[in-house]
């Protein structure tokens, strides 16, 4: 029978179990992106080494059934949706690159090329930003199927709106997240695990260290401050993320079928 057990003794300086996606990120403008265009059909290669991305409050329901949910390291941690058991790769791909269609998408992953970051100009303000060495991302010219970003005048064209619109409900659904972190981590709440886990053909692994709430620490919350986290619905994003560290055994089970054929090369 699979399970998994927590290792909370203490671990080794904690690595921040994902890559980032925002070091090809550039501001969006018309000057320099008036001819560029978006093919419909997805393209999952861009992600296939990440093992975890950054979510928000909102999409812990969604994929707390098929993901550990974990936090990031530093005085601002963030949540993070594991995506791959080992380092480096993104198990729920396909052998042809493919999310699976019954899997919930993370928003970071929907929303890629796109991504919304501080505008290198102006510390307080929000721009779109955009990954140009993307795939689906072309010169008008070279795809017929491609929506344009930008009206011939410079304007946004109705997709891109479309995904600005997107971006912002992100934005700011990413703020009450920082939030969350930011408290978590003021409470110190937040301390390194491993999980244990055995898989339904008697194998036993280790989990790369994560960082987790402290259940008891968090049970022991002093009233007044758990109402007020509870009245901004912290509790239940707790609540969900102690509960998804059971999905590490599905996690070490989807990379399972991959790794057979390799097993004797």
């Amino acid at each position: 029978m699979a399970s998994s057990s927590l290792n909370s003794k203490r671990q080794p300086p904690h690595t921040p179990p994902h890559k980032t996606m925002t070091s090809r990120l550039q501001p969006l403008s018309p000057e320099q992106h008036l001819g560029l265009g978006l093919r419909p059909a997805p393209n999952w290669a861009f992600c296939r080494t990440l093992d975890a991305v950054p979510i928000t409050l909102p999409e812990f329901a969604d994929l707390v059934g098929a993901h550990p949910i974990v936090f990031s390291a530093g005085p601002a941690p963030q949540p993070l949706a594991v995506l791959g058991a080992q380092p480096g790769l993104n198990d729920f791909l396909d052998t042809d690159l493919q999310w699976p269609r019954h899997q919930p998408l993370p928003a970071v992953l929907k929303h890629h090329p796109f991504a919304m970051g501080v505008d290198p100009t102006h510390a307080q303000r929000a721009v779109v930003m955009l990954d140009t060495a993307d795939a689906r991302l072309v010169p008008l010219e070279e795809d017929d199927t491609a929506q344009p970003l930008f009206t011939f005048d410079g304007r946004p064209s109705p997709t891109l709106s479309a995904i600005t619109q997107q971006l912002g409900a992100h934005w700011a659904a990413l703020q009450d997240t920082v939030a969350l972190g930011r408290a978590l981590h003021d409470a110190g709440l937040l301390v390194d695990l491993r999980a244990e886990v055995r898989l339904s053909d008697g194998s036993t692994h280790t989990t790369r260290s994560f960082r987790s709430v402290n259940a008891s620490a968090f049970r022991q919350l002093q009233p007044a401050l758990l109402s007020a986290w509870f009245q901004r619905g912290w509790t239940d994003a707790i609540a969900l993320h102690l509960a998804s560290l059971r999905r590490w055994t599905q996690l070490f089970e989807r990379r399972q079928p991959a790794a057979a054929p390799h097993a004797g090369t």
